[in-house]
């Protein structure tokens, strides 16, 4: 049904159809927001002679689909992509075609490859003896993947959103004092009689949503411990207003759920859940 092979460069014919399918991959799941795998960057991986990054290509052998029709010729039906991260550790995506999900490849590759980290050099030779990765959008089949191999859980995110149009909780929301810009975004600052107690950081990067537009996303909260009751929640109200200001119709922000203090506050400031994102991980310690 498959195979595979590791790959340090790939021939002209193989570096189209593998774009073709990574493209094709990335707009099927934008909506989901699941994982998606840049081919340019594949590519400039390969390029250079001492990257770490490893590359497993998986091809779909010729095969039938209808009776007295030819055969399907073989073809890329995906990448698995190892990033070292150092000591032993990986990150790791793995797409499959959207043509050709559903039928178990990712299953197929699992049972002939094993998931064993714990030999001289790590998961098939890789030298990866920790591998994480992250199911966007918490993709269903890396849970039923998960549940079939008993890959652990270590990790869950959750996305959250809410609109940014005037309500009366933003009507009173504080002023926040500008704080620190570069390239990566804006940082803003709520003070209180004389004392900053957070700082929250909107990301030069927006996100598209279906429900409400092009939003802004909190990509750093930092907040004082000590800080009085409810004033997370009022940085939480200042930063959706300056979001609005910069036309933005939608806030977004991620928050572990392990963070009660977030996620309470974000709950009580109009946020909802929008997306779950869940790390998996093979050997180490979760």
């Amino acid at each position: 049904m498959i195979k595979y092979e590791w790959r340090t460069e790939l021939s002209a014919a193989e570096a189209d159809e593998l774009r073709d399918v990574l493209q094709r991959a990335s707009e099927y799941d934008a909506e989901p927001g699941y994982s998606t795998i840049d081919f340019a960057s594949v590519a400039q991986s390969m390029a250079e002679q001492d990257s770490k990054d490893c590359h497993l290509v998986i091809w779909m052998l010729p095969h039938a689909t209808a009776l007295a029709e030819p055969d399907e010729p073989e073809r890329i039906a995906g990448l698995v992509r190892l990033q070292h991260t150092g000591s032993g550790c990986a990150d790791g995506t793995a797409v499959i075609d959207p043509r050709l999900r559903s039928i178990g490849i990712m299953t197929l590759l699992t049972e002939q490859l094993g998931l064993d980290t714990t030999g001289p050099t790590g998961w098939v030779g890789t030298g990866a003896h920790t591998i994480s990765c992250w199911a966007r959008g918490n993709h269903p089949a890396a849970g039923r993947l998960s549940n079939r191999f008993l890959v652990p859980r270590t990790r869950q995110v959750w996305q959250l959103i809410r609109g940014t149009d005037p309500d009366p909780e933003l009507a009173g929301a504080p002023v926040l004092e500008p704080a620190a810009a570069t390239g990566a975004g804006t940082s803003w600052t709520l003070r209180e009689a004389g004392r900053a107690l957070g700082t929250a950081t909107l990301s030069s990067v927006t996100f598209d949503s279906e429900e409400f537009g092009v939003c802004s996303v909190i990509s750093d909260i930092e907040f004082s411990p000590s800080a009085p009751a409810g004033a997370l929640r009022r940085l939480l109200y200042g930063i959706s207003v300056i979001a609005h200001e910069a036309g933005r119709t939608g806030v977004v922000v991620n928050v572990d759920s392990n963070d009660p203090a977030l996620v309470n506050a974000a709950r009580l400031a109009g946020f909802h859940h929008d997306r779950t994102d869940v790390r998996y991980q093979l050997g180490g310690t979760p």
